[in-house]
């Protein structure tokens, strides 16, 4: 949580935090970077930040902005051709991206997010650019995590929307205004004399999240307290991510099979219990093909049966198959599992602060790297 400055200093706050964003950006020379821009308030007031920052300071960076239009309204193109406008008068590319054939009847919002994130990233796989910026906010962080708890959500999924994640090992996902609230850059627009268009979506309380959201604008303290809860979490998920890479690529207690690995509990008994345990929840995901790394209940439990459980028994749990001989545990593909390997959480969407794990678990498993998030080392 930042401490927010009064309503005069509002339009300096909002482009030095963007600005900060910004500059953090790992570019070669000459790149192109995607903006992600629908022309609702938050991503409006990308387009425009992201222009001042880089006319200012790394003309080089081509900016190309894409409009997906979902087709679930009538509206939807006219507002594509609003956006595709509004980057002609700035002297920036723009495309309109469709997400073409048969609509489901339930899960809209969720299905409209997997097509807008797969059709940004063949744009940015045919365009050469390894980063796309999204106009997530403040205030999508706290709906986002107040949803999750409302699940019964007490783990990983606590720690909110990362600052950037990895789509189909290929192309960073980066959200610069995370920092920001809605409200803020709606006033940073109007200072300057921007537009938006508001999607009447916004307002449709059949959709949990517009409910969420009234519930927190009458709620500020929670709002509050949802956030620096999150950030909380985010920071021991990263601390973890980096433990547990530590235990992976110690060969002492990680080695690989043929089709999984090999672990050795003794070798990892000395070690503080954050490491192994999420060494083995993102282990579990990689060989198991987990759509999510693994819970830290069903790691532990994984865990106990490698220390305790008796030579020549063996567990099933989360898509493995766990043998344990001479001390040691053989992980590997429970022989009826058959999620294909490119369906992992690893290779579709991962979190930078998950990162460290899927690097070292491509090490182990001699797999390609993972591309590092896009961000300079200071």
């Amino acid at each position: 949580m930042l401490t927010r400055p009064e309503t005069a200093g509002t339009i300096t706050f909002a482009e030095d935090r963007a600005r900060a964003a910004f500059s953090r950006l790992a570019l070669p020379a000459n790149a192109t970077m995607i903006l992600a821009v629908s022309g609702g308030g938050d991503s409006a007031a990308l387009l425009h930040l992201a222009r001042r920052h880089f006319t200012a300071h790394r003309p080089d960076v081509r900016l190309l902005a894409a409009t997906v239009d979902h087709g679930l309204r009538a509206a939807s193109a006219d507002e594509a051709h609003h956006v595709a406008r509004t980057c002609d008068t700035l002297g920036i590319d723009h495309v309109t991206l469709r997400w073409a054939g048969a609509k489901p009847g339930t899960g809209v919002q969720s299905a409209a997010r997997h097509a807008r994130y797969a059709l940004l990233t063949e744009l940015a796989v045919r365009q050469q650019s390894a980063v796309v910026l999204t106009g997530h906010t403040e205030d999508d962080q706290a709906e986002t995590v107040a949803m999750r708890a409302a699940r019964a959500d007490d783990g990983r999924g606590l720690a909110g929307i990362d600052e950037a994640a990895l789509s189909a090992r290929r192309v960073w996902f980066v959200r610069p205004l995370l920092d920001l609230g809605r409200q803020e850059l709606r006033d940073w627009l109007t200072a300057r004399g921007h537009d938006w268009i508001d999607d009447p979506s916004n307002d449709d309380r059949r959709f949990e999240r517009v409910r969420v959201r009234a519930d927190l604008a009458r709620d500020p303290a929670r709002r509050n307290v949802l956030l620096t809860g999150a950030a909380q979490r985010m920071e021991r998920r990263r601390r973890d991510a980096m433990d547990g890479a530590a235990c992976l690529d110690d060969r002492t207690i990680w080695q690989k099979t043929g089709d999984g690995s090999r672990f050795m509990p003794a070798s990892a008994a000395s070690l503080p219990a954050a490491g192994p345990t999420a060494a083995m929840a993102a282990e579990l995901a990689w060989t198991g093909r987990l759509p999510r790394i693994a819970d830290a209940a069903r790691a532990e439990r994984t865990l106990a049966f490698c220390r305790t459980a008796p030579n020549g028994t063996a567990l099933t749990l989360a898509g493995c198959r766990l043998q344990k001989t001479g001390g040691a545990v053989t992980i590997a593909p429970e022989p009826r599992n058959r999620r294909a390997a490119g369906d992992r959480c690893f290779e579709t969407l991962l979190p930078s602060a998950d990162w460290p794990l899927a690097d070292a678990l491509a090490r182990l498993h001699g797999a390609p790297p993972f591309p590092p998030p896009p961000f300079t080392k200071s």
